[in-house]
């Protein structure tokens, strides 16, 4: 006799189902979740401590810290690459709950489930009970009614000798949860952008009558059409502003004045008023005659080791494998008058010319330029032209902001939306008593007290509409939950 044998099973999985499986389920993980937030934290707080004394304080008292605390200053974590993988797991993570969300959401507001039980609505912490003595129809009817009269849906399902209904208002706030999500993910991409792509430079140094390029990749320039400063008697600054061009690609987008409180921003980028100080405008030429360099060279930014107390710069020609140390007249010289070896007097620059990065070569020459008279140095013919104003601007470039800007109209869009117009569902059931008819409801708020107030609002006027008094199970003034029963007696 044969025997035929059946086996029933799940379908085979292939590998890539499992890994996209396995995948999938890592970023709805509430404990992944956890972890990545908290490595963000201390992302945060490491990059945020980096421009503070305390890693100092760490190797202090820890002095074996002390190469870990270097390497902390010198770490820029908010432009690192595990900052930006950091954002971007997050930024996968919600997008991937999101769409989890996606089917539950179109039912609720498609395809609602209307059937419960009445053991569900009486222990509920709010419901309301009717007895009427109109006919089961006739109460559906009255109940449909007031609900219809604060834009609620109304939908029945008939289980036996009962009418479940459910209705609802609103259905269309649950997808404000979509907008408010992908803002988020959002300011995660845009912190990822500013990240990669955004910097700072803290020493941007324009002089006066010049044009300099940003840089780092970008076709901005700035051009510092004029530069203004007043002092106090003691000779400290008391307001200094730059009158400014900004370009981009070589077309001027923005000008305007840079103070320190009130910086220029030109797109993505914003320009601060950081320092000022002097620059002299010096001509290189070789013994050709042929033009080394011709533009305004900024002064303060090191200091000579033989006369510390003046402001130096330095020119750099690869070329001829040559530099050229500048110095310029003490500005303070009344401030530890020793340090200034030099004396140089207004209008006079001291110049050193040496072979490239060795300045305490035997080959170096000095000389001391008077403004106006060139003179031939280390064989190269040197101009001191003249002395101008440069500024120091700091430059603050974030792509991310047009990213941050719709993020934050979509937040705030979707946030409106939910709090504003809220969802609002009832469930109830109505069934054939001895007298006629019994209606007991219940809304879906359990921490929603805005719910709860338009659920009483509805009883109240369901009160009016079917003519008879309800039970009402609320909270008391003490917080605790009772039922208000109608007191028919004329006692």
């Amino acid at each position: 006799m044969a025997q035929l044998s059946a086996t029933t099973g799940s379908p085979s999985r292939t590998p890539l189902d499992i890994v996209v499986d396995r995948i999938w389920r890592f970023f709805c993980s509430v404990r992944a979740a956890v972890f990545e937030i908290t490595v963000l934290a201390l992302l945060v707080l490491i990059g945020t401590l980096r421009g503070s004394e305390v890693p100092q304080w760490l190797g202090d008292a820890v002095p074996v810290l002390q190469p870990l605390v270097d390497r902390w200053y010198d770490w820029d974590v908010f432009g690192s690459t595990i900052f930006a993988v950091t954002l971007a797991v997050i930024a996968v993570a919600i997008a991937v709950c999101t769409v989890n969300r996606v089917p539950g959401i179109w039912q609720t507001i498609s395809t609602p489930r209307i059937r419960t039980s009445l053991g569900y609505i009486e222990r509920a912490e709010v419901n309301a009970r009717f007895t009427s003595s109109t006919s089961v129809a006739e109460l559906e009817q009255r109940v449909r009614d007031v609900l219809a009269s604060k834009r609620y849906r109304f939908f029945t399902e008939r289980v036996g000798d009962q009418v479940h209904f459910y209705a609802d208002k609103n259905r269309w706030s649950k997808l404000g949860t979509f907008p408010f999500h992908l803002a988020l993910i959002l300011l995660l991409v845009g912190g990822i952008v500013a990240s990669m792509f955004g910097f700072r430079d803290v020493e941007f140094a324009v002089a006066e009558g010049e044009t300099r390029p940003v840089g780092h990749g970008t076709d901005l320039s700035v051009e510092l059409v004029r530069f203004r400063d007043t002092y106090i008697q003691t000779g400290d600054p008391l307001t200094y502003s730059s009158q400014v061009v900004i370009y981009d690609d070589g077309e001027p987008v923005k000008q305007g004045e840079i103070t320190v409180n009130n910086p220029i921003s030109a797109g993505v980028a914003t320009f601060y008023q950081s320092s000022f100080g002097i620059s002299v405008d010096m001509v290189v030429r070789d013994a050709t005659g042929a033009e080394l360099y011709a533009e305004p060279l900024e002064m303060g930014f090191f200091n000579l080791r033989d006369n510390p107390d003046a402001p130096a710069g330095l020119i750099r020609l690869p070329a001829q494998g040559l530099q050229i140390a500048v110095v310029a007249p003490d500005t303070n010289p009344s401030n530890l008058p020793e340090l200034d070896t030099l004396q140089l007097e207004n209008g006079q620059v001291w110049v050193q010319v040496s072979p490239l990065n060795d300045a305490a070569s035997s080959e170096s020459e000095t000389a001391v330029l008077t403004q106006g008279q060139p003179a031939t140095v280390g064989g190269l013919e040197l101009l001191f032209e003249r002395e101008s104003r440069f500024t120091v601007l700091q430059v603050a470039y974030n792509p991310g902001i047009p990213i941050f800007l719709i993020a934050s109209v979509m937040l705030v869009g979707g946030l409106a939306v939910t709090f504003y117009f809220p969802l609002r569902r009832i469930r109830g059931i109505i069934q054939e008593s001895a007298d006629g008819g019994t209606l007991i409801m219940t809304p879906l708020a359990k921490r929603d007290w805005g719910g709860k107030r338009e659920f009483f609002s509805l009883v109240e006027r369901a009160e009016s509409e079917i003519g008879s008094k309800a039970v009402v199970k609320r909270p008391n003034d003490e917080g605790n939950w009772q039922d208000d029963q109608s007191d028919d007696s004329d006692a």
